[in-house]
């Protein structure tokens, strides 16, 4: 192949090639050291070894990816993500979510025999049914940044994609640092036919609260990355809270490359069904107050008194 931006090859190079090919004729010199090395997801599929201090480290002598000349397209693009995905152990947040479930299910009102089967029930059955698929325990999270910019009077601006969210009216923008987008799904455990209702129920119920419980500790870790910058991060935005209207979840999940979170759109909901998808911001003020009174807003006219009264203004001027 002729030298261009797409290849480069240089024979000269002592250590030409540089991995054990069996025609080097089309070998690209081009990316020599990988550009995807510190990437935890890279196109190849390197194998992990531990140095002489016991540190875990990429072993790419096997991969000759970047160095294929139809590979660039795809190197590129890879450079140019700037998603971030990351796993959390549901076993290390599993107090936090019994004690949600528990407030759901209203434990602390049964009488004493009910709430020692209920709570048996419950929690035996779901240690029986992750304990027999143990990749259930782990919740895959995408995160996506954007900039301030992207935050306007009373909407998101992504692009040509604008989405409504009201309570960015009330919001102070020159606060705002920066914005992640956001999607996950509880773990997606199975409904046979022989499942009991009381243990449908609280299957459900346990999903609702990794659902709650991992929001919040996504929260907590952009907040800690962010804490150099002495700044905050905000309660999740989403489609059907806070002042957003439940249409915007397509919009949103259309932004992100949801799938590597395991999330899609298909039939006109997300797949799987406990899933969700939504915006935090990261503020030099706490914005946890402002957002407080708008938590369970849908974003529209019977949302709350702010949407209500925002309505009838807008509605008034439209009629001169």
């Amino acid at each position: 192949m002729k030298n261009s931006y797409r290849f480069f090859q240089n024979r000269e190079c002592e250590y030409f090639p540089c991995h054990s090919v069996k025609d080097d004729t089309d070998f690209n010199c081009l990316f020599c050291f990988c550009p995807l090395y510190w990437k935890e997801q890279c196109l190849g599929n390197p194998v992990y070894i531990k140095d002489a201090r016991g540190q875990k480290i990429k072993d790419c002598t096997n991969c000759t990816i970047v160095h294929r000349p139809d590979m660039y397209d795809r190197i590129v693009k890879k450079l140019m993500e700037t998603d971030q995905t990351f796993s959390i152990d549901i076993r290390s947040i599993w107090d936090t979510i019994w004690e949600r479930v528990a407030r759901m299910a209203s434990w602390e009102q049964m009488d004493q025999q009910t709430y020692r089967e209920h709570k048996a029930e419950a929690t035996s059955g779901m240690v029986s049914i992750l304990e027999k698929d143990k990749t259930l325990y782990s919740i895959k999270v995408l995160l996506q940044p954007f900039e301030k910019e992207c935050i306007q009077a009373g909407f998101f601006m992504f692009g040509e994609t604008n989405i409504r969210c009201n309570i960015l009216e009330k919001i102070c923008r020159e606060q705002i640092v920066c914005g992640y987008l956001y999607c996950f799904h509880a773990p997606d455990i199975p409904m046979g036919e022989k499942t009991s209702l009381l243990m449908q129920y609280y299957i459900e119920l346990f999903q609702i609260a990794c659902m709650d419980v991992t929001r919040e500790y996504v929260q907590e870790y952009l907040e800690k990355k962010h804490s150099t910058d002495n700044a905050f991060c905000s309660p999740s935005f989403g489609p059907g809270y806070y002042g957003m209207n439940i249409d915007a979840v397509k919009p949103l999940l259309d932004l992100m490359n949801s799938q590597k979170a395991g999330v899609s759109w298909k039939q006109d909901n997300m797949q799987p069904s406990m899933s969700i998808a939504g915006i935090y911001l990261v503020s030099v003020e706490n914005l946890q107050t402002i957002c407080k009174d708008c938590e369970s807003c849908l974003g529209m006219e019977s949302g709350c008194s702010y949407c209500y009264g925002r309505k009838q203004e807008m509605d008034k001027k439209k009629r001169g």
